[in-house]
């Protein structure tokens, strides 16, 4: 499908619910300003609080059986992360960095400006310790996986990700990144946001990690990293400069990732790109076929096609047409994006 006639099937897609957002931004703005003055209710600064540069490495290694095989739970683009129980029985995830090339200036620096962020659908940083050549982290252990793991590495049949659950996924992250986007100072771009770095907890609360580590890097690492995943966004990848819009597309392509059980990049399908298979498949009429086969139940027509919508319009080729994740967590929500059936029906000119 050529750009012209993606931005006229978008523009029919969207046109009827556009309208009525932008009849109601006042009431968007007002409505997520009290969400963003809520989060503080989300987490307890109890055993939550941060310490800095108060762990020493024989804590740690104590926590972590000497990083032992046998607390290894991960192995990422980052770092190796261990599971760790602390002198007061505090479970944390231990995570050393792969590489101690860049400034221990800029390392303190990064860990002192996110070490105090708290939201319930980021993973908290506890602390972290700096000597030699380590450098470890210590954030909050985040019990069943990530959703990479539930979306690719489940051998079930049925997948216990619901509609119900990854609609509460999507959403979860939606408010993590608007809080790192438009609710600190500095904000906090994520940079290589993925299905990987998306834990779950026991209720299936979504938990992003790995938040401002990219800054640490050669911007050119990131950007094969995520090349390489299929998450990139194309200004991004062409001009190296990362912008809010350029975690928007991430998302994008998260969601898309969550409702078909599809990796961003499946060089086995004819359609090797996510992106443009779904686009493919919405452009054809067949959306129904893009939930994942794996779900025990199918979401309701409507209900699959605003959440559609909503990842259609964050991975719209033209930065300016993408929405800021506050849109996005209003879109999300029923009242904000509905569409009839009939309307989507009727559309022919793609």
């Amino acid at each position: 499908m050529n750009s012209g006639k993606l931005r006229q099937h978008h523009g029919q897609l969207f046109s009827d619910q556009l309208s009525s957002t932008q009849q109601a931004s006042g009431r968007i703005q007002n409505s997520y300003v009290t969400d963003l003055e809520s989060v503080s209710r989300y987490s307890p600064m109890v055993k939550d609080a941060w310490r800095g540069n108060k762990f020493s490495l024989g804590e740690l290694e104590v926590a972590t059986n000497g990083f032992s095989k046998e607390n290894l739970i991960g192995n990422g683009d980052y770092g190796i992360v261990y599971h760790g129980i602390l002198f007061d029985n505090t479970r944390v995830a231990v995570k050393r960095l792969v590489s101690d090339s860049f400034q221990v200036e800029d390392f303190i620096a990064e860990m002192e400006a996110i070490g105090f962020v708290r939201h319930k659908n980021l993973v908290k940083l506890l602390g972290y310790h700096i000597e030699r050549a380590y450098r470890l982290l210590v954030n909050e252990y985040v019990d069943k996986k990530n959703l990479q793991h539930w979306l690719h590495e489940c051998s079930t049949q049925v997948s216990p990700l619901t509609w119900s659950i990854r609609v509460k996924i999507i959403q979860g992250i939606a408010k993590g990144l608007a809080y790192l986007h438009e609710d600190i100072e500095p904000k906090v771009l994520h940079r290589t946001l993925t299905s990987s770095n998306v834990l779950l907890d026991h209720q299936w609360d979504p938990k992003i990690s790995d938040f401002g580590l990219a800054k640490l890097y050669n911007p050119e690492w990131g950007i094969t990293i995520m090349e390489s995943l299929g998450y990139i966004d194309p200004e991004y990848a062409a001009t190296g400069d990362f912008t809010e819009e350029s975690d928007v597309y991430s998302f994008g392509v998260l969601i898309m990732e969550t409702i078909s059980g599809r990796n961003p990049i499946d060089r086995s399908q004819p359609q090797p790109y996510l992106v443009d298979w779904l686009k493919s498949m919405v452009a054809s009429q067949k959306i129904a076929c893009v939930v994942d086969p794996k779900l025990p139940e199918k979401p309701s027509s409507k209900e699959l096609k605003r959440v559609l919508l909503v990842a259609l319009r964050c991975v719209d080729p033209d930065l300016e047409h993408r929405p800021r994740m506050g849109e996005v967590i209003h879109m999300l929500e029923p009242r904000d994006l509905l569409l009839c059936d009939d309307q989507w029906l009727k559309k022919e000119n793609y």
